[in-house]
């Protein structure tokens, strides 16, 4: 399977494209450009997987290539502790401030708070329920619909020539956050058009292996024939086979499973066969925020949403792809 090639602007990049607009049109006036460190605050959702802390390393390593002063913090999956580190950085007088939320709702106050204080505020890797869109100037994130539509797509091919229903189970994130909403909108979407799948039960996971495994452990309780699983993460999908292996069944075989983010341990469960497709969902943003940053701070139009990466990985292609992974 192909992969879809994306280009990053460097630090040079970056400037040479700054320096190269002088056109108000652009929103630039270097006549009067600020100059001095650029200062972002950034609060993390969590370290709840694999995923997240490369999200992590990829933001803190490219702050220090573009010689951004990076003020982060680790919310471990508190959204009241979230929004003290949001007043914080407004106390700071921060250039940008830059958040994954955890749930989407219940910013208004801080992020209005923000705006009153004219620092632009970022979304990473997830999105807010606000009716003021005015409250973040941009999001950069995965399509998580698509990676849905995708998991569907292709559990619905493995299952063409099957004769009668194919019992799905879904194992969710974290509820009323983004990835969780939307990546089981797009399944669901999906599902509705195939013949045959049908999603017959839930259980949330939180994103890590150990949730999976519990939500397994429940779905398999209540549901004596389980044909595929949609696992929302490579963590929660690789809990639960362990859970079908322990009950005796051979996950990759029967059940399916697919999952979503396409780590190396996802990769490798591929290889391994245990698990069949991983969509991946780029925990690699940082050069892709720091852009954005770079261009607020000097006055530049920023796009409101800003599409990570993405594939879909079979075995094969995971065999290809995994001695290279840097997550």
């Amino acid at each position: 399977m192909r992969r879809r090639s994306l280009v990053l602007l460097g630090a040079a990049g970056l400037y040479s494209t700054l320096t190269g607009c002088g056109d108000d049109e652009e929103g630039f006036n270097l006549k009067n450009a600020p100059t001095g460190t650029i200062t972002l605050g950034f609060s993390q959702v969590g370290s709840e997987s694999g995923w997240r802390l490369a999200n992590t390393k990829s933001i803190q390593k490219s702050a220090e290539y573009h010689n951004i002063d990076l003020r982060f913090d680790n919310a471990e999956g508190s959204q009241e502790r979230q929004i003290a580190a949001l007043h914080s950085f407004i106390d700071a007088k921060v250039n940008v401030i830059a958040f994954s939320p955890v749930v989407e709702s219940g910013w208004t106050q801080v992020l209005t708070r923000a705006r009153e204080a004219g620092i632009p505020v970022v979304l990473t890797d997830r999105l807010i329920d606000a009716a003021d869109e005015d409250l973040y100037v941009s999001s950069i994130g995965a399509e998580f619909v698509s990676e849905g539509n995708l998991a569907a797509l292709y559990l619905g091919l493995d299952f063409q020539t099957t004769k009668g229903q194919v019992n799905v189970v879904e194992i969710l994130g974290t509820p009323d956050s983004t990835p969780t909403k939307q990546r089981s909108q797009g399944f669901a979407a999906t599902v509705s058009r195939d013949n045959k799948l049908r999603v017959i039960d839930k259980e949330t996971g939180n994103w890590s292996k150990e949730g999976g495994a519990t939500a397994m452990r429940k779905l398999l309780r209540r549901n004596p024939k389980i044909d595929a699983v949609f696992a929302q993460n490579d963590e929660m999908g690789l809990g639960a086979v362990t859970v079908l292996q322990a009950a005796g069944q051979e996950p990759g075989e029967k059940p399916r499973i697919a999952t979503v983010d396409a780590t190396k341990a996802g990769l490798q469960g591929l290889v391994d066969g245990k698990l069949n497709y991983v969509v991946e969902c780029s925990p690699i943003i940082g050069d892709l925020l720091m852009s954005v940053v770079v261009d607020l701070f000097h006055g530049g139009s920023v796009d409101k949403r800003i599409a990570s990466e993405k594939a879909v990985f079979n075995k094969e292609s995971a065999v290809a792809a995994l001695p290279s992974r840097p997550y």
